[in-house]
């Protein structure tokens, strides 16, 4: 019997756009001998549509030309419990019900926490962490703290709660030398990260940041290769694919959100990593010691840096919805590692499940 996913998708945040690229690609690869899916878009503005999945978006399959489609009827999520742990929407005084939650929502609003917080109130399984872990790994500030306790390297960094605190850390933002990075501490895709090489540019970057975010770090950068791990299961049972890397183009020097989705030449993924026997066993046992530190569950991409000269690992960032586009890691990794895309969604969605019950 197919059971019904209720596909979450869009959002309130600034990576709106990949979320719609994502859930393309999840429709177009899920199981439906299985699964039947169930379309809802989040505007930017937080309004819920029932989609109908071959016109949820409007526009190119590029996030500088795709948009939600927003003409459809809206929707509500009922403040129901079942026995069953089926949840219900509600639309033109119709009630739909699903069985399974797949919310392809990246950054704020989706992969923060706040989400799940609705979905572990409303007792229905969905994919992905928990709301601590969610919001935990959303915050790349506090990553760091839990990170280092379990004795796993970090970048040394500098947190920033206003643009006073410039001056008030200006001492210990030099000592991090150049280039740095600043980002804000709660966004992904690489939205507001600004890579500064010259001290005027501190500034700018922190003000720039600071739109994106009520805390920003300032980073040490780390010269080396850029490492993605893939983690599938729970806590206890996680498995992790054979590592990728990132290459950026040389003459863009580092993977911004521009490189990432908005020029083709940005660049170079490599799946697998050429990497030792002795490095890919180190990366994997890194990772899996962040995926329960963190207390992931389902799946993470777990992003590292691989210092030049001296083979040190240190963590970058944890993502615990990562994306799905045509050029994300995390489902290449799995592919590299002999999981199509069909079935790493199904069993993403059976793992649901299975925690669940």
């Amino acid at each position: 019997m197919t059971q019904t996913v209720l596909l979450l998708c869009g959002g309130r945040s600034e990576e709106h756009e990949i979320s719609l690229i994502s859930a393309k690609c999840l429709l177009d690869a899920l199981d439906r001998k299985k699964y039947r899916p169930l379309v809802v878009g989040i505007s930017k503005k937080g309004v819920w549509y029932l989609e109908e999945e071959d016109s949820f978006y409007l526009g190119e399959l590029r996030a500088d030309r795709i948009q939600l489609n927003e003409k459809r009827p809206t929707v509500s999520i009922v403040p129901f419990c079942s026995e069953k742990g089926e949840g219900q929407l509600l639309c033109e005084g119709q009630t739909l019900t699903f069985d399974v939650v797949f919310p392809i929502l990246h950054g704020p609003f989706g992969e923060d926490g706040t989400l799940q917080g609705l979905l572990e109130m409303l007792g229905v399984a969905y994919v992905g962490s928990g709301c601590s872990s969610s919001a935990n790994c959303m915050d790349k500030g506090i990553t760091k703290q839990l990170a280092q306790a379990a004795g796993i390297k970090v970048a040394d960094y500098v947190e920033l709660r206003s643009l006073a605190d410039l001056g008030l850390h200006s001492k210990a933002i030099a000592q991090l030398g150049l280039p740095v990075f600043v980002k804000p501490s709660r966004m992904g895709s690489s939205v507001g990260v600004t890579k500064v090489s010259q001290a005027s540019q501190l500034h700018a970057a922190v003000q720039s940041a600071f739109q994106f975010d009520s805390k920003v770090l300032v980073e040490k950068g780390i010269t080396g290769r850029e490492i993605e791990c893939a983690v599938l299961g729970h806590t206890t049972q996680a498995r992790v694919a054979s590592p990728g890397e990132i290459i950026p183009n040389p003459k863009i020097g580092w993977y911004s959100y521009e490189a990432k989705y908005l020029n083709a030449e940005g660049a170079v993924t490599q799946v697998p990593a050429q990497l030792s026997e002795t490095l890919l066993q180190k990366f994997q046992e890194i990772t899996l010691r962040v995926f329960k530190a963190l207390d992931c569950e389902g799946l993470a991409r777990v992003d590292f840096f691989l210092e030049k000269d001296t083979d040190e690992i240190y963590l970058n960032e944890i993502n615990t919805l990562p994306g799905f586009t045509p050029i994300s890691m995390y489902p290449k990794m799995w592919e590299a590692t002999g999981i199509s895309y069909s079935d790493l969604i199904t069993q993403l969605l059976e793992l649901a499940k299975k925690r669940k019950s």
